[in-house]
């Protein structure tokens, strides 16, 4: 198990392993969460309400249909765009 130091600010540096077994990526978004003695990050998307606040039925279905895909790992990584694009005309 690695070990990480708390810099200034309490700053830490996730080692590379721990990133890439996560598949984090600079400037993803971390929920922190203390329960008893530990520090616990969970990977978090955040998105914006649309301009009326509320969510559809329908698109809070379709959401929470995303998420679960995504903790199932039912998902698909591209490299970039050009990937993606295929992927989706397949």
């Amino acid at each position: 198990m690695p070990f990480v130091k708390v810099l200034r600010n309490g700053q830490i540096t996730l080692p590379k392993e721990v990133r890439e077994s996560l598949g984090l990526r600079d400037g993803e978004i971390l929920e922190v969460e203390v329960k008893k003695s530990q520090v616990i990050l969970k990977p978090k998307i955040l998105m914006d309400a649309p301009d009326g606040g509320e969510l559809s039925a329908s698109g809070k279905k379709k959401v929470n249909e995303a998420l679960r895909d995504l903790k199932k790992g039912d998902f698909a990584k591209h490299r970039n765009i050009d990937g993606l694009i295929k992927d989706l005309n397949s």
